[in-house]
This record gives structure tokens, sequence and C-alpha cells, in this order.
């Protein structure tokens, strides 16, 4: 792939990210607000820790990543997050899945091959375990074809699946954010840096709507009949030295919104060797 990189400039990104956080602070209450202090955070990511649920989002991590790309993708992730569910507060799983990549891009990420398509493979035997399995595979193929080095994410993928389900209190967290509204939003990205010191992902989203209320059940053990099934997939890459100049409005704005309940750390390479 000749460009790796966002065509967006850094100071294009840098106003971009500052015009999204000014225009959600217009939202707010007139309030006197402090500034948030930092504190140490517990989920902070660790190398041990090499696997993480953000709400309806699962994270595993490469060896190569540096603790701190982890921390970058996670923020940059929390705030399209956050950014998307701001832009399309109703039931509609594409528009969200969309704008969550435009923030991405926003925020300076290379984001490429960004589709949005029904899942066609019927049958009444698959679970959501077969078809997520399906989707995060199709979608790291296609950045294998494109970026040098993408192979390693399949290795990824498969260890934080095989480890979240070894996980009660990771995959009790992820089944609840996915099943509470109609149209069940599921991201799976694996990451991995590469030689040059660029991040790249891969990112999944499964999409189901209809069939029965299962909302009892694991999201994996889920029956397909009667769903429709729909895939988002995309590869990102991001240089983490743009990060630099968004980086104190970006987690001040964080520390306000994102509630540390709704993240889990686990351990991905312990799992896989037990």
């Amino acid at each position: 792939m000749d460009c790796m990189e966002s065509v967006v400039s850094i100071d294009e990104s840098t106003a971009l990210v500052k015009a999204r956080i000014s225009k959600r602070q217009l939202m707010r209450p007139v309030v006197a607000r402090a500034r948030a202090l930092a504190v140490a955070d517990p989920a902070s990511p660790t190398k041990e820790l090499d696997a993480v649920v953000l709400a309806d989002t699962l994270v595993g991590y490469g060896a190569n990543i540096s603790l701190e790309n982890m921390a970058v993708i996670e923020n940059l992730i929390k705030f399209s997050k956050l950014e998307a569910s701001y832009e399309v507060p109703g039931d509609d799983p594409e528009a969200w899945y969309l704008e969550f990549l435009k923030c991405m891009d926003d925020s300076g990420c290379f984001v490429a091959d960004a589709g949005y398509t029904a899942y066609q493979k019927r049958s009444y035997q698959l679970t959501m375990d077969n078809i997520v399995t399906d989707i995060v595979k199709a979608g790291v193929d296609a950045a294998k074809a494109v970026i040098p080095g993408a192979a390693v994410l399949s290795a990824i993928v498969d260890s934080t699946l095989d480890a979240l389900k070894k996980e009660p209190e990771a995959i009790n967290l992820l089944n609840r954010e996915v099943v509470k509204s109609k149209g069940v939003r599921l991201a799976i990205m694996p990451c991995d840096q590469l030689a040059n010191g660029i991040i790249l992902t891969s990112l999944a989203s499964i999409d189901s709507v209809g069939g029965n209320n299962d909302t009892g059940l694991v999201f994996f053990d889920w029956k397909t009949a009667g769903r429709d099934i729909f895939r988002g997939s995309a590869y990102i890459t991001f240089n983490p030295i743009r990060y630099a100049e968004i980086k104190a409005d970006l987690e001040e704005y964080l520390g306000e919104h994102f509630k540390a309940a709704l993240s889990k750390r686990f351990q991905r390479r312990k799992n896989k060797l037990s």
C-alpha cells in the first residue's frame, strides 16, 4: 500500500478534534468546570493485560505494540464511540459505524476499505460465535492483502477471542453492552505496531437485528435463525506522533465522559498458553 497515513494534516486533524470537543462542551449546562486531574487508572495498559473490553468493543494487542500506543488507540476508540453516539443517537447501526470511522479519520487515522454490507450466509445451525469468527477473519484477510505485516492480526484475533471466553467478568460486560440495543453492535479490533512505529488495526463490526429475545444468553451462544446480520469492515493505521497535538484536550474530555466501569482488561497470552 503506497499510503499508510492519513492525508489529513496534523494541523487539520487537531482543529477537527478540538472543534468536536468544543461542540460537545457547548451542549452541556453552563456550570463551572474544573480541569480533570490525572489519576492512577487501575485498568491502564500493561504488557500482561493485553486485551480489553471497551463497552461493546473487544481489543487485542500484538507483542510489538508499546504501552503508550495501547493507550493512544484506546483513547481514539473511546472518543470516536462517544462522538458516534452523539451524532447517531437512534438505533441505526450502519450510520453509527460510519460516524465512528469518520471520527477516527478526523482524529488522524488512515481508514481504508470501510464497507458495510449484509452478511449472506444462512443456516439454522449457526451461532453468533461462528459468524463473528467468519466476519473477523474476512476483515483480517482484506488487510493482509494490502498492508505489510497485517498477517499477525489473525493470530491476535484467535487468542483474544479464546481468552475472552475464559474471563467471566469481561464476557459479561461485553454481553451486557451488545444486547442492550435493538441493533447489536459488536466491534473487534486486533492491533499491533509495525516496524516504523505505525499502529495497525483491522476493524470488524457485527450488527444483528430481529430474532428471538436472547438477552439472557451469552452473545456468542445466540442462534442466528430469524436474524438479519450485517458486517462492517475496515483496516486502520495511525501514526502516534500525531497524538501529541490532541493529547491534552482529548484526555481531559475523556476523563469527564468515559466511565472506567465500561472497560475490563484481561490476559490474552496467559490464557493462550493455559
